[in-house]
């Protein structure tokens, strides 16, 4: 009996648990978006560079809302689309970390409003103020839209305001 039990569990584990496992993993790695790779915009040109009207609510927070009902197809067209506009966006802070010499600000996501990575070039000045950020601080991301990840929208290279 003890062994019927082992073999019932261990199939159960099997038929339920590896497919679970792999719908978690491919919706929770991010796509490999180059994240170290220079787009050739100065942080000079950048903060002269026209902001277009691209808003982080609406269309673009519906789409990539972990609640949404838009499909992966709807949201690569959405980020086609978006992909390389220049924007200027007030958020909410949520992590602040580093990566490959960028100072990566992960902002909130909440139902209408998207959330973002922001990959500002790492130096000592910016270190120092992010160093004071908390979860909740408003921040101002201006940047190129490089792409997204886990339904957060990236924005690199990037300045802060």
């Amino acid at each position: 009996m003890k062994r019927a039990f082992e073999i019932f569990f261990w199939c159960v584990v099997v038929l339920i648990g590896l497919p679970v496992f792999a719908v978690v993993v491919y919706t929770i790695v991010p796509k490999q978006n180059d994240t170290g790779k220079s787009t050739g915009v100065s942080d000079v040109k950048l903060a002269s560079a026209p902001v277009s009207s691209l808003a982080p609510t609406g269309d673009i927070a519906e789409t990539f809302s972990f609640l949404s009902p838009a499909t992966q197809i709807q949201r690569d067209e959405k980020e086609r689309a978006i992909k390389g506009k220049i924007v200027e966006w007030k958020l909410p802070v949520y992590n602040v970390s580093e990566r490959n010499g960028f100072i990566v600000i992960q902002t909130k996501s909440r139902p209408d409003i998207v959330g973002t990575f922001c990959y500002v070039k790492a130096s000592d000045a910016i270190k120092r103020y992010v160093l004071s950020l908390r979860e909740n601080d408003l921040i101002t991301c201006k940047g190129e839209i490089a792409g997204t990840a886990m339904r957060n929208i990236e924005i690199r290279p990037a300045i802060l305001r």
